[in-house]
């Protein structure tokens, strides 16, 4: 069988194929080959793809950054060798690797100080996990640091991964001078404001002191700049990430509901989490209609990694027990609830789709990594935009064979001050659009996101337009 291509005929289909191939080629994420150095990475390369074997070693070679990741590098040692600027705020959406960015970033640092001592600071204990597991990996040293959290106590304190809890309660016992640690990181850094972490601040002065977020921006008060020279050393903000593929293109539906919020009680710039509890935990109709838009938007709506986020233990249960009975595999894991000792199990039958449904309240806003979450469910009013972005990035993780992520957001009839279409989304998108479509049924195909601008108040107007 033959074919004949000509341009006459496709010549859309050649333009296209041409410009495509340029983007590449001009892209920094493909390495020109020269045979003298990369003929043994790829020998190893292609002798590891024929075992296809994936329980060997996960690093054969030395772990390098992409490049977006080495451009914010060589910003971080500008701010510090130019500028004199020590303390450096790193501002990148959920899914860039934040944590692997400080990791290198301490690397270059301890080349020209080999005996550093670092201190790397997070409020759970699953972050701090994860951060020594990417430290060994790109410092390839397999029992480097040690974890300070729950009781496990640091043998030395060299290269710490502490809970930001348990330096607060120990750190008047703590023997060390306020020079002692020279690189010290806090993840989450937002969190800044917090009492909880000035004890740490005001006692330790390192020489380097970085900042990790994806949401500097605080609703509830508090500048984080005040602590790090009120200056963004470098950042990668979520459309700029969409923007360079490096995160997963999303579908979002803003989705009415029978529930009325409009007479609920308004504290303090948010909805009372115990009423909401009242409006969400009880109500079957509402549940029938979450399972109904799922059968509508979803694919396959029982064959999903559907992560929904509640307002309390109680609406998680419930709804998990709902869509059990409903024939679907759902589950729930909430901070605190006696269930500590069978998160990993459900993560783990979560990530096999022996679960697709799992219902939390805040186990996973931050630090948890699931690439495979293909549908994230907003079943509550997102009052902060932090929290709003950091349950959004859940599922916008790159993930073999994972074409997009689906949100679904259930806003309910609203209270007026409640503006989540409004300045909250144009906010995230600095006034872009990257995908809302009303399609009426099932979705027929998936886009990259559209670059279109838009004002505010377009917004609310889509969300009076929204499926309901």
């Amino acid at each position: 069988m033959e074919f004949k291509i000509t341009t006459k005929e496709i010549g859309h289909i050649i333009d296209k194929f041409e410009k495509t191939f340029e983007t590449y080629w001009q892209d920094n994420e493909f390495e020109t080959f020269i045979k003298e150095e990369h003929i043994e990475k790829l020998r190893k390369a292609l002798k590891k793809e024929r075992q296809n074997d994936r329980t060997e070693a996960t690093f054969y070679f030395e772990i390098k950054p992409f490049p977006f990741q080495q451009e914010i590098l060589e910003k971080l040692e500008v701010e510090r060798t130019i500028h004199h600027r020590n303390k450096n705020l790193l501002v990148a959406a959920t899914g860039t690797g934040k944590t692997i960015i400080s990791a290198f970033d301490f690397k270059n640092y301890r080349k020209k100080n080999p005996n550093a001592k670092l201190l790397f600071v997070a409020h759970r204990k699953e972050i701090l996990i994860q951060a020594r597991t990417m430290f060994a990996g790109v410092l390839r040293e397999n029992n480097f640091g040690e974890l300070w959290v729950d009781g496990e106590e640091p043998s030395n304190h060299k290269a710490v991964f502490a809970s930001v809890m348990t330096l607060k309660n120990r750190i008047g016992q703590l023997q060390l001078t306020e020079n002692y640690y020279d690189f010290i990181i806090i993840d989450e850094v937002h969190h800044i404001a917090a009492i909880s972490y000035r004890p740490i601040l005001d006692k330790f002065k390192p020489e380097i002191l970085l900042g990790l977020t994806a949401t500097p921006e605080r609703r509830s008060g508090g500048n984080i700049l005040n602590d790090f020279c009120n200056t963004i050393a470098a950042e990668i903000r979520l459309p700029e990430a969409l923007n360079r593929k490096l995160l997963c293109p999303f579908q979002y539906f803003g989705i009415s509901d029978s529930v009325d919020l409009s007479n609920a009680t308004w504290q303090n710039g948010r909805y009372l989490s115990s009423e909401l509890s009242r409006f969400y935990a009880q109500n079957d109709i509402r549940v029938g209609e979450i399972i109904q838009k799922c059968k509508s938007y979803l694919r396959d709506f029982e064959d999903v990694r559907a992560i929904g986020f509640c307002v309390t233990k109680d609406h998680a249960s419930y709804m998990a027990e709902k869509f059990v009975l409903a024939g679907l595999k759902a589950d729930f894991i909430v901070s605190g609830n006696g269930r500590d000792d069978l998160r990993e199990s459900i993560k783990s039958k979560f990530q096999k789709k022996e679960i697709n449904y799992l219902f939390v309240v805040d186990i996973y806003n931050e630090g948890v990594d699931i690439p495979e979450i293909d549908t994230v469910l907003f079943l509550r009013p997102t009052e902060s935009l932090t929290i709003f972005l950091q349950q959004l990035g859940r599922g916008l993780r790159l993930a073999e064979n994972k074409e997009c992520l689906t949100v679904l957001d259930f806003v309910g009839n609203a209270r007026p001050e409640y503006d989540e279409f409004g300045n909250t989304m144009s906010y995230v998108f600095l006034g872009h659009v990257y995908y809302i479509e009303h399609y009426g049924s099932k979705p027929m195909s998936i886009k990259w996101g559209l670059q279109v601008p838009i004002p505010p108040y377009i917004w609310k107007e889509t969300a009076k337009m929204a499926v309901g």
